[in-house]
């Protein structure tokens, strides 16, 4: 009875034991499928991706052989399940170390004859492993519930552990320059291969003396860890090696970050523009626009707003004659942003071209003026010299004409044998046309040389009768090079005053001129009616146009009872027209 409850308890023990090692294996094999399809998902088609994916199946393939292995007791099947599980264990140091060496970008792994040369320590030891039932180089003895490794076993168990420990060397090394913002991932590329090492030491020494062997399960912690790094701490997205020698032949500048804005790369003309140095590294991107901000004088809002934006660009002076756009562009896979490039394009010479082209449409803009301004002195002149022309010839024809009459009839009178009432009648006709000859010619002459002061007071007192009262004011002293808004301004006084008595029923109205050496101000104000909303009729844009055409500029206003007023600004060049 006691060996029956013996064995009852054995076999209770081995069951407990089974069922233990199925359930983790099981759940080492779900949770290594899931972290491959996320991982492939969501990485860069990649060689070193595809290492990596390689061993995961690599694991994936290990565990399915070792579950199918602990429900069968036939030697044969457990040979071929063994033959098929030890592919993975043969291969898997090889894979995860060429999966290291493109993470790291190490030169030689671009050599076939490397990759041949690695693999095939591999390759041999496999070779060994299913020769094994010929040879028996690889297990001294394969039981249905015992195997002893050969010292092909153990020299396959010391070739992956020495590839082990060589990749996670140089993924570590190529972190440990900034071992406090990589030591998330200096911590689980060390976990990932302590791990699998103690297992296997666990399970070859029976220290626990533990039926099963976990190694496979260790192997999926392995990845799980490693697949951790890659995905929460951006352990191969991007890696600053590889962005190094993809922007080593860039002019521009470079800023690259990771998903969370921290700054993953600079290159040496950011360096150089903005004297950052390789602190900045690992950094919040913020930090180095707040730099930059403060350098360029800038507003830092307009570099978080390009922060928050997907895409966007800005304009940054660095100094007088230094410019640089900023342009964000962001690195997307198909599921999500994995990172951000700012670009800093020099744009000096286009800012330097578009200023000199500034000051030359400034330039032309003057001269525009100063033309216009020469154009109306010119049409000014030429319709002076019209009228004087005029002038003398009236003066000279008709004037002596007249004179030549005036003679002949005052010898007829003297002559009493032919003097007439006909004959004075005649004389006082031409003293009257004559009178009438000569202020004509009076008339145009001084016209033309009258002020614009003059010229105003002229139209004023001609107009001021009725109930209407017209005030005219001079300010400053009129100057000859005053002259070439003379005929405008004194339009624009007729026709302002004109509208004020006609549609504004003005009963006063102020003229006021004031000259300086720069300008010639207007203003025309009365006390009429006013209006609620200003409508430039054909008068009002008739003024504008005038005013425009000199270079100056007209403001009218007004409001309902308290009249309407007409201010204009005539800017002044002194010109010497000799």
């Amino acid at each position: 009875m006691r060996v029956i409850i013996k064995k009852i308890t054995e076999y209770q023990g081995v069951i407990m034991d089974t069922l233990l090692t199925l359930g983790l294996n099981l759940v080492s094999l779900s949770l290594t499928i899931i972290s491959t399809v996320v991982f492939i998902q969501n990485s860069y088609s990649q060689k070193m991706s595809r290492y990596f994916t390689a061993c995961q199946i690599l694991i994936i393939n290990w565990i399915v052989c070792h579950i199918f292995d602990i429900f069968t007791t036939n030697l044969s099947v457990k040979i071929i399940l063994s033959n098929i599980g030890y592919f993975s264990v043969c291969t898997i140091g090889t894979v995860f170390l060429i999966f290291a060496l493109h993470y790291t970008k190490a030169a030689t792994v671009k050599s076939k004859i490397f990759k041949s040369a690695v693999f095939l320590p591999s390759t041999i030891l496999f070779l060994l492993k299913i020769t094994d039932p010929i040879f028996h180089l690889f297990f001294k003895s394969y039981q249905s519930n015992e195997v002893i490794g050969g010292n092909g076993f153990y020299i396959t168990v010391a070739y992956n552990y020495l590839l082990l420990i060589i990749s996670v060397c140089l993924m570590a090394g190529k972190n440990i320059k900034s071992f406090k913002e990589n030591f998330p991932q200096i911590l689980l590329i060390s976990l990932s291969a302590i791990i699998p090492v103690t297992f296997n030491l666990i399970s070859l020494l029976d220290i626990f003396s533990i039926r099963y062997d976990f190694t496979p399960v260790s192997f999926s912690i392995t990845s799980l860890l490693i697949f951790l790094a890659v995905y929460k701490y951006e352990f191969i997205t991007i890696p600053p090696l590889t962005v190094k020698y993809l922007m080593s032949s860039i002019n521009e500048g470079i800023i690259v970050t990771n998903q969370k804005h921290k700054i993953t790369y600079i290159n040496d003309a950011v360096k150089k523009a903005f004297n950052f140095d390789d602190s900045i590294l690992h950094k919040d991107c913020i930090t180095a626009f707040m730099r930059i901000a403060e350098i360029t004088n800038s507003d830092i809002s307009k570099f978080s707003d390009l922060l928050n934006k997907n895409s966007g660009s800005l304009d940054v002076s660095v100094s007088e004659n230094k410019y640089f756009e900023i342009s964000k562009m962001p690195v997307c896979n198909e599921k999500r942003t994995v990172s951000e490039i700012f670009v800093f394009y020099d744009v000096s010479t286009y800012y330097m071209l578009n200023k000199k082209l500034s000051e030359k449409n400034q330039e032309l803009t003057k001269a525009n003026t100063q033309l216009a301004k020469m154009n109306v002195i010119e049409k000014r002149l030429a319709v002076e010299k019209e009228q004087t022309r005029i002038a003398q010839e009236l003066h000279d024809s008709v004037g002596h004409g007249l004179v030549s009459i005036m003679t002949l009839l005052k010898l007829s009178l003297i002559d009493k044998n032919n003097s007439n009432e006909n004959t004075k009648k005649a004389l006082q006709a031409s003293e009257l046309l004559l009178n009438d000859v000569r202020k004509c010619v009076v008339g145009i002459k001084t016209d033309t040389k009258s002020s614009i002061s003059a010229r105003i007071q002229d139209f004023i007192c001609n107009y001021n009768s009725g109930n209407s009262c017209i005030e005219f004011t001079e300010m400053g002293e009129e100057k000859p090079y005053h002259g070439f808004a003379s005929d405008t301004i004194f339009s624009v006084v007729r026709e302002a005053v004109t509208n004020s008595i006609r549609h504004g029923n003005a009963n006063k109205i102020e003229v006021i001129l004031k000259f300086s050496e720069n300008c010639i101000r207007l203003y025309i104000i009365d006390d009429g009616t006013g209006c609620d909303k200003i409508v430039p009729d054909f008068g009002l844009k008739g003024m504008k146009e005038k005013i425009n055409s000199i270079g100056g500029n007209i403001e009218f206003s007004s409001l309902p009872g308290n009249g309407f007023s007409v201010k204009a600004y005539i800017p002044v060049e002194v010109i010497n027209y000799d």
